[in-house]
């Protein structure tokens, strides 16, 4: 018993080794005028002084809150002796959920009077932040892959 416990422990420890989740704006989608959403998805998270924009971060909010959510999720599956790739896309999925959550409930900062000004001249009366077109939202995504060598 102990034997096939140790080879099933290991046999999952050399599949989590080789695999990964990657999550996040990975598919080249870009605004109607071009600008890549990664681009606008890093300047959101980090801010930019430059601009007198301040950081807004949505993704490290959504790690600082859910990342044990997510290690529960991978043990449950690891457990349940579900297949590590089907674990990886359950938790690939949540996570994605949970970065689009932040996005969708992130209030702070407030919308400078100037942005709110300019939202209103193109007929959007929005004052939440990183929602405005929902292009940013609806482009976070997940993949689950192999780690490639270097």
């Amino acid at each position: 018993m102990a034997d096939s416990i140790e080879n099933f422990l290991n046999n999952v420890a050399r599949q989590l080794e080789s695999k990964q989740v990657t999550v996040g704006f990975i598919d080249g989608a870009t605004y109607p005028d071009g600008t890549p959403v990664a681009m606008v998805a890093a300047t959101n998270e980090y801010g930019r002084p430059e601009n007198n924009q301040p950081p807004r971060p949505f993704f490290r909010n959504a790690i600082s809150d859910h990342e044990g959510e997510w290690q529960e999720t991978i043990a449950r599956g690891i457990r349940a002796r579900i297949a590590v790739d089907q674990v990886l896309e359950v938790v690939g999925a949540q996570i994605q959920g949970d970065v689009q959550g932040s996005i969708a409930t992130l209030m702070e900062p407030a919308l400078s009077p100037a942005t709110i000004a300019a939202r209103k001249m193109k007929g959007r009366d929005s004052t939440k932040p990183l929602i405005d077109t929902k292009v940013m939202i609806g482009d976070v995504n997940y993949e689950v892959g192999d780690i490639e060598s270097t």
